[in-house]
């Protein structure tokens, strides 16, 4: 998708609350990317430092060595490209005052995800204002790293465009593994929050290049249709998004997800009884096993009311903790127990097209095969052919999620593990 085609599919109209709403301007089908940007600006997470080009934010890898900036010593680059367009946009303004910045007290007392903030409206201030005369400022902890000593940047608007800054950027990830923050004013503007979105946002990563925003559909979008993406996860607890999105959007959210949690609240406790509490996961596990292909919202919608526990905030961290702590322990058979269960709370929680259920299923998928592989010579042969079909069952839920979501992220990942997976499925089936 080029830059004609941004708007090819989205108009502007009224909204009953908000300041406007994108709709869909002729129908949609699932997969279709249906926009794609460039950032004004991105930042890297701390914790992605000198790991990924501070650029174009492609990943080191044995093919790609990273170059550090001879100044500060603190930026890196995958190559000569990206440092000489870094340098331009705004590193030759920020270079020697980085590090006095970054190990002030004001700045170290930032929450991280304003620290990122902090230095991407630094970078932004650079880059709409290159010929003012910028300096050290007061290192404050709402103080950009650059301030203005002409009357174009007053101090002042500098702090309140921090105040609300953070609310207009976006998280970048790869395969859902967060590592940048990043300013697209254009996505800012057009898209809606919604728990149950008919869309979700990508970024895809080409080295040499800004770091692409992409919105991908869901499932099929109606011509009119507002087309709305999720400003958080829809599978946080509802009290815990109302407050984030007060809070950072000034709004509570009315979506039907919302609404039928706002009923039900406060969620029952899970049961204490051993017994009970796994014919209740079973009877999960049955309620979400018939997928409607055609259904556009979570099965929460539509769940008895005596799955309602399982709906209670302390169970899907817990339930993640130990598939995680399992699989990664080679506890397989835990492992596969509690990631079926950690499965069918996703397909309650999420659209059936949404990243994250196919992103688990297939480390669901995975699991299953370390089982068939690491299994010993005394493994019946009717525990390996389960394992082997949770494998491909896992794996077919992975593949319909992963190619509708389509490419992102850095090169490999999930589709390439997909395909590698299939073929050894495939190779160890055959007589």
């Amino acid at each position: 998708m080029d830059d004609s085609e941004t708007m090819r599919y989205i108009r502007l109209s009224d909204h009953p609350f908000a300041r406007n709403q994108a709709t869909a301007s002729q129908p949609i089908h699932p997969g279709q990317v249906i926009f794609a940007t460039l950032p004004l600006t991105t930042a890297l997470l701390p914790s992605t430092e000198g790991q990924r080009c501070d650029n174009c934010h492609c990943l080191a890898n044995d093919r790609v060595a990273l170059l550090k900036c001879s100044g500060c010593a603190s930026f890196w680059y995958c190559g000569v490209n990206c440092q000489i367009t870094h340098w331009k946009a705004h590193h030759r303004r920020i270079c020697k005052a980085y590090n006095r910045y970054t190990i002030s007290s004001g700045y170290q007392a930032l929450p991280v995800n304003e620290k990122v903030d902090a230095m991407l409206l630094s970078q932004l201030l650079v880059q709409v204002f290159p010929k003012d005369d910028f300096s050290l400022p007061p290192l404050a902890g709402n103080d950009p790293l650059v301030t203005s000593k002409s009357a174009d940047v007053p101090q002042h608007i500098a702090r309140e465009c921090f105040s609300r800054f953070g609310n207009n950027n976006f998280v970048l990830h790869s395969h859902l593994n967060t590592f940048a923050h990043g300013v697209y004013p254009l996505a800012s503007r057009l898209f809606n929050h919604s728990c149950i979105p008919n869309c979700v946002v990508k970024y895809r990563i080409t080295r040499g290049e800004p770091v692409k925003m992409e919105i991908v559909s869901l499932h099929e979008i109606a011509a009119g249709e507002e087309i709305t993406i999720p400003y958080l996860d829809p599978a946080l607890p509802y009290e815990t998004r109302q407050n984030a999105l007060q809070a950072n959007y000034g709004f509570r959210c009315a979506c039907l997800l919302c609404t039928f949690e706002k009923r039900i609240h406060p969620i029952p406790s899970l049961p204490q009884n051993t017994e009970e509490f796994a014919a209740l996961t079973k009877q999960l596990q049955t309620f979400t096993e018939d997928e409607d292909e055609t259904q556009d919202v979570p099965l929460m919608l539509s769940m008895p009311a005596q799955l309602y526990p399982l709906l209670n905030e302390s169970y899907l961290p817990e339930l993640s903790e130990q598939f995680s702590h399992s699989s990664h322990e080679g506890e397989y058979e835990t492992a596969l127990l509690t990631g079926r269960n950690l499965l069918a709370l996703y397909k309650v929680l999420y659209h059936r097209n949404f990243p994250q259920i196919g992103m688990h299923a297939l480390e669901l998928a995975k699991t299953a095969w370390n089982a068939v592989v690491t299994a010993g010579p005394d493994t019946p042969p009717s525990q390996l052919q389960r394992f082997e079909e949770q494998a491909i069952s896992s794996l077919t839920t992975a593949r319909r999620v992963l190619q509708n979501y389509g490419p992102e992220g850095d090169e490999g990942g999930p589709l390439e593990e997909i395909l590698v997976l299939q073929e050894l499925l495939e190779e160890g089936r055959k007589p």
